[in-house]
């Protein structure tokens, strides 16, 4: 109940709304008791005098009231419905907006495939509940009291005969509360569909290559198969109760009909109250059998509630301070003042990191994988929050400035690009969303992209596919650089961002980067020699430590961890890297 009622004060911004709905829903039930009334007096009053006139009037009486019914429920329903997408807006705003304010170490631990299925299908199963059964629920508590209070006005003793159905009405409707947990595991299980087709999808070249179609045929059927046993239990209870209600309802009415013809012929009661009696159990007891179906998607609200209350309540590990203060253009120094970090609770993978990178330098991070070199790039935008020790922007902590002022001036460029399923100019505009077409031009060519750009078909409006498949990876890098020159930024970071490229597209890249990194403060993580050996400092990582600084010859000449790691993995690239150097200055 405590998800139900959180959920409900998404409605309070809409209170007035709610409050016109259950008004017409008063107003409706109101008219809906004119039918049986006009009934009982066409049966008492026109038919025993054969006064045709009177019962023509009657008959438009009731005409009328089915005129205005109509219209009036057609209203609440659209006030209704407005209310419940409006509420469902706002919750899947609140939701996607909260997942979007999530720091990283918060996306290491959920799988993607199962915040879809919060933000998707979830909230579908709290709408079913907002713009359906809550009006109804309301409907139907409005609909027993006034029938009751009217059947009470016609015949009390038939009104309490009535009413002893009550206690197995409420029976069959505990039994539904009891769907609870069957409707927790299947939303955990429609989450874990998604993943299945979530990581197939994104994965679908590996299945194809290592022939796993029916595998994962078989993981998606296991999934199914367990959602389908879920929805079939569900339906069974859901069954058996709804069959036991109508019965009983029913029998209430035989019930009626028997014991109201017998005060019929005692004369207690007439014809027409007695058909009016009839019609207003009928009218009690319809709702009533919705009341099933309204238990049923309050419960599945509920535990959908849950699902997404549980994300709402996870609290931002990287959160903006209330007095926060808004960065200016930076200069560009950047400070890791004895820096430790971990992922959750996994052994450190940064240990005591101190460096100073002044404004417009260029530091490369070197060292064997998984020293540290990326999680040191990533917690400079606070991607995350240092467990210890501090990172100092121009003096200012991380932690004490906005994050969207911090980010505003950080540009990434990544090994493995990624594009959005969108054009060519869209994905170039995505670091500043009002640059002009001419902007996106110059960046692109800045980029050396603007050439392979205008011969796409469409050219800058080309479609680029998801995650950019229809470009190859060095297109796919020269357009993210083209984002970076375009968002202008201060801070520039490249992690292996010239890797599995031909000779040719490093030879551009290699030419980009040169006119991108001037003025600007730049990491580079590379596995190539031609993006580290100009850098101003290199820091060596080993185990999540700095073990090393300098330059490429200081470096060399000192024959520690770095003449190590060149022995190992530059020095074969010399050669090629002189090569690159000559086709690059015939190019230049």
């Amino acid at each position: 109940m405590r998800a139900l009622l959180r959920l409900l004060a998404f409605m309070r911004p809409y209170w007035w709304g709610t409050l016109v709905s259950i008004v017409l829903i008063f107003v409706l039930t109101t008219f809906r008791l004119g039918p049986a009334w006009f009934t009982k007096l066409i049966i008492d009053e026109a038919v025993p005098q054969r006064d045709v006139p009177l019962a023509l009037w009657f008959i438009a009486g009731l005409l009328g009231i089915a005129l205005l019914t109509n219209g009036l429920n057609a209203l609440e329903l659209y006030l209704e419905q407005w209310v419940g997408q409006r509420v469902i807006f706002d919750l899947r705003g609140t939701l996607y907006d909260h997942l979007q304010s999530q720091s990283m170490s918060f996306y290491d631990a959920h799988q993607t495939g199962q915040l879809m299925s919060r933000v998707t299908n979830d909230v579908n199963q709290v709408q079913f509940f907002l713009t359906q059964g809550l009006a109804r629920l309301v409907n139907t508590f409005v609909t027993i009291g006034i029938n009751v209070a009217i059947m009470a006005y016609l015949d009390p003793l038939l009104t309490a005969v009535a009413m002893l159905a009550t206690p197995l009405v409420i029976y069959f409707q505990k039994r539904l509360a009891r769907l609870m947990n069957l409707y927790r595991v299947m939303f955990q299980r429609q989450a874990d569909m998604a993943v299945v087709i979530q990581e197939n999808v994104a994965g679908i070249k590996l299945v194809k290559a290592f022939n796993r179609e029916p595998y994962e045929a078989g993981r998606f059927d296991d999934v199914n198969w367990d959602i389908r046993e879920k929805r079939m239990a569900t339906t069974l209870s859901r069954s058996a109760t709804d069959a036991g209600q109508e019965f009983v309802t029913y029998l209430s009415a035989i019930f009626i009909i028997g014991l109201g013809g017998w005060r019929v012929m005692e004369g207690a009661i007439t014809i027409g109250s007695l058909a009016a009696f009839y019609s207003y159990v009928l009218a009690m007891w319809a709702p009533v059998r919705w009341l099933s179906f309204i238990n049923s998607f309050a419960q599945q609200a509920m535990a959908a509630g849950e699902r997404i209350f549980e994300i709402l309540d996870t609290p931002l590990d990287v959160a903006e301070k209330p007095n926060a203060v808004a960065l200016p253009r930076l200069q560009g120094r950047i400070e890791l003042d004895h820096v430790s970090f971990a992922y959750g609770s996994n052994p450190p993978l940064l240990r005591d990191v101190s460096f100073v990178a002044e404004p417009g330098q260029t530091v490369a991070l070197v060292g064997r994988s998984g020293s540290g070199k990326t999680t040191t790039v990533n917690l400079i935008p606070r991607f995350y929050d240092p467990d210890e020790g501090r990172i100092m922007v121009d003096g200012h902590d991380v932690r004490d400035v906005t994050l969207r002022s911090l980010r505003d001036q950080i540009a990434l460029v990544i090994q493995e690009t990624f594009l959005f399923g969108a054009s060519v100019k869209d994905n170039i505009r995505y670091g500043r969303l009002d640059a002009t077409d001419e902007a996106i031009v110059t960046a692109a060519k800045q980029a050396y992209a603007h050439e392979f750009i205008t011969q796409l078909h469409d050219g800058y409006d080309s479609w680029t596919g998801e995650g950019g498949v229809l470009l190859s990876r060095g297109q796919r890098q020269r357009i993210a650089l083209a984002r970076a020159i375009l968002k202008d930024p201060c801070i520039l970071i490249l992690d292996e961002a010239t890797s599995d490229v031909d000779t040719e597209t490093e030879v551009l890249i290699q030419r980009a980067l040169e006119k991108i990194i001037q003025g600007r403060t730049t990491f580079v993580i590379a596995h190539r020699l031609s993006t580290i050996r100009h850098a101003g400092q290199i820091l060596v990582l080993n185990h999540g430590r700095i073990v090393e600084r300098g330059t490429h010859a200081e470096l060399l000449a000192a024959g520690g961890h770095y003449r190590q790691l060149y022995d190992a993995q530059f020095a074969g690239q010399e050669v090629a890297q002189a090569q690159i150097d000559r086709l690059a200055a015939i190019a230049g």
